[in-house]
């Protein structure tokens, strides 16, 4: 497109009462994008994704834990979970085994390996974390993380009917 029928594009939508560029659902997907992008370049080497990640942060923090609590902590479905720790079983870096107390339920713990990625993986989320912060003023960063975290908050759990009709964005 060019320059001035970009330009020409933004003044419309302004002249219409909308600017796509405050649109806070617009932004956040790009900003979403803008994440993603940060993501894959920090670990491309590992062939893992974002909620991968969730997924190992989680079974890390909570040795023992079955897949219903993966989806209450991840906000992740119930299916799509089912397939990441899958996905992660295969690779290694997972283990399930039958719960003592429900033998109904299988209890998910990380392998020596996956335990040994996630500490690699914590420190490059973190430098993934700072490289998208530092866009922002030093000041503003503290609130607009707290920001997303409220914004979040406003999903339904991940087994709730609506997200289980797929009423919310796709994953």
């Amino acid at each position: 497109m060019a320059m001035d029928g970009g330009m020409r594009a933004v003044d419309q939508e302004k002249a219409n009462g909308f600017d796509l560029n405050g649109c806070v659902l617009h932004l956040l997907h790009r900003a979403q994008q803008a994440a993603d992008e940060a993501f894959a370049a920090a670990f491309s080497d590992t062939g893992l994704t974002p909620r991968q990640l969730a997924v190992l942060v989680i079974v890390g923090e909570r040795e023992g834990t079955n897949q219903v609590g993966l989806v209450d902590a991840t906000g992740i479905d119930r299916s799509t979970t089912a397939d990441l720790v899958r996905r992660l079983m295969r690779k290694g870096l997972l283990a399930r085994r039958r719960a003592r107390h429900d033998a109904r339920s299988n209890v998910l713990r990380l392998t020596d390996e996956g335990r040994a990625l996630l500490e690699t993986f914590r420190i490059r989320a973190a430098e993934v974390d700072r490289m998208l912060l530092a866009v922002l003023p030093e000041g503003g960063r503290a609130g607009f993380v707290e920001a997303l975290g409220r914004i979040a908050a406003m999903s339904p759990p991940a087994g709730s009917q609506a997200h289980d009709r797929g009423l919310l964005a796709a994953e």
